[in-house]
Parts: structure tokens; sequence; C-alpha cells
């Protein structure tokens, strides 16, 4: 029988919970979910799951889990009888997921707030059962070593490190980024009616990897996402995304969903979206900008900005392909 994961208990009684743990010579830890948040459900499947965190966490903690959005009330460290919205507002856990750790008298120890990996857990349970955040914040350990920093901004804390999304490739078969598991992987997302900053952000892509010696250009994969599934057929993002191919790499795949599958992939890299009324056009949307980069074990590594200088582009990819 598999171990139960870290955080899977849900409770109204956080005060008991506090108590219990101080009884035992622990601390109470409190993960804050809500609904499809795509970076806790990441670590609620990859992360809390894993049997050596659970030992480790477990010796050090009572863990609880409590979605924000959840009605009713709880009794909180404190004794106090408040909703799961109170009380997180009263935390300032103005996103998720967050993780706070509280005393057995129901004190705030500290909070953090962001997507960690098996490594970023235990060593927030090191930070707190240390008490070092009365010296300094805590700062997750980096994904990459200084020496392979990217010129892309890093992904924003609350996004998924790994995220996971099926959707039709204009090759004729599903996609998911595990297809492209040993390559790294440039993302951009728009729709083919787009009258410039996707036949823009595309040719760049195409530029930097033909920029890459003639040897590394097969080990990157470009990808183009459709927004638009009502016009973007496969056929259409087929032809559109072979306007764009690298000489010498890999043949850019266009990609595209159905409705629920193109709301997962906006809602799990927090994109937007946004239909706005065209004369000529009939609609067409404002939506983010940019390169998702990813390294070749899928991990969502930075985000290349519109118009950012192709050879910074073009040597972040370069990076990506020597992990």
């Amino acid at each position: 029988m598999s171990a139960v994961p870290v955080f899977s208990q849900t409770t109204n009684k956080l005060q008991a919970e506090a108590q219990a743990a101080g009884r035992a010579g622990k601390l109470l830890a409190v993960f804050f979910t809500l609904p499809d948040c795509p970076g806790c459900l990441e670590m609620e499947r990859n992360v809390f799951t894993d049997h050596g965190l659970k030992k480790r966490f477990s010796r050090k903690f009572r863990s609880v889990h409590l979605d924000i959005a959840q009605t009713g009330t709880i009794t909180d460290p404190r004794g106090q009888v408040v909703s799961p919205a109170d009380f997180a507002r009263r935390l300032r856990v103005v996103a998720t997921p967050s993780l706070a750790f509280f005393a057995a008298n129901g004190q705030t120890l500290y909070r953090y707030t962001g997507t960690l990996d098996v490594a970023g857990v235990g060593k927030l349970g090191d930070f707190v059962t240390k008490a070092a955040y009365e010296e300094r914040p805590f700062s997750p350990p980096p994904a990459r070593s200084p020496q392979q920093a990217l010129f892309a901004d890093p992904p924003a804390s609350h996004l998924p490190q790994h995220p996971t999304f099926t959707l039709q490739a204009s090759a004729g078969q599903d996609y998911r980024l595990a297809d492209s598991r040993g390559q790294a992987v440039a993302l951009s997302l728009g729709y083919t009616s787009c009258p410039d900053v996707c036949p823009t952000t595309l040719a760049e892509m195409k530029a930097a990897v033909e920029s890459l010696p003639a040897g590394q250009r097969k080990t990157v994969q470009l990808l183009f996402a459709s927004l638009d599934p009502e016009r973007d057929s496969l056929a259409i993002l087929k032809q559109y995304a072979n306007a764009f191919q690298p000489a010498g790499g890999r043949p850019i795949l266009g990609l595209r969903g159905n409705a629920q599958q193109t709301a997962r992939l906006i809602g799990q890299l927090q994109l937007v979206a946004e239909k706005r009324p065209s004369a000529s056009m009939g609609y067409t949307l404002d939506h983010t900008a940019g390169i998702f980069l990813f390294d070749k074990t899928g991990r969502l590594v930075g985000l290349s900005p519109y118009g950012q200088p192709l050879e910074k582009l073009a040597s972040d990819l370069l990076t990506l392909t020597k992990d």
C-alpha cells in the first residue's frame, strides 16, 4: 500500500491540529489551495506523493490541506471561528499555492507562496524548523546553476513547473510535453489570423534555431499552440507552421485542442486570451505574447518576452540544449 501523501488531511479544526502538533513536538503546516490552481495540482500530484518527503516532513510537521474557496467556517490556529477565505486574507495569502506554518499556540511563524518541487518543500521545512525566517526570507533552491542562467524571465512562482496538457499536433497525433523529453522546447501561443505578434514571434524562433550550430538544431522542438480552435483547424495550422520551419531543425508543430483542452492550457499557463470585435475579421484575440522555454526534462524554466533580442533567445536555446 502506498503512503498517504503529505497534506492529504482536511479539517476545519486547525486549533486542535496546532495543539496536537505541539504535544508531539511538531509544528502545524497548512497548504492553501484554490480549485483549478495549476501549481497546487502539480504539487499534489508530483511533490506530496514523494515517499522520502512524506517521511522527512512528517517528523517535523502535522500537515493539513485547506481549500480557500470552501464554504462554511473553520476554527483557526488561534481559536477564532472564521471562513477559510477570511483566514487566508488575514494571513495575506493572495495567491496559491501557499504554505503557512504555525506554533502550538496558534502563532503564525512563516508563509510562503509559490510552486515548489520536492527539494524546495524539504528546504522550506528545514528553513521553518530552524527559525531561519528571523534572519532572512526563504529562497527556493534554484532550478539552474548561476552558470546556466537564462536571459529569459523566470516563470511566475505560481505556475506549474511541469505543465501537463494534451493537444492535437499538425503532424496528425496527440502531443504532450513528455513527447519532447530530451529536447529543449520553445512554445509560442496565439492564432493563425494574428496580424503581427504571432508571425513575428515565430519568425524569431525560426531564426534563433537556425543560428545554432548545425549539430544542435534538432535538439530544439518549436511549438505553436492555437488559442483560437474555432478557426484554426489542423490543416490550417499545418500550413501556417510550415512557413516557419527552421532549416536543419526539427519540424515545428502546430497544436490545437477542443474548447475544454484550450481552456485547460490557458488555465495552466495563466494566459490572457480575450476576443475583441473586428469589422474585417469578425474578432481578434488579445493574448499573452512571448515564448515559454522548457528544459530537456519538460520543466518550465523561462519566458522569453516579446521583442527580446534574437541573440538572447538563441543563447537561451543553446544553453537548454546543453543541459
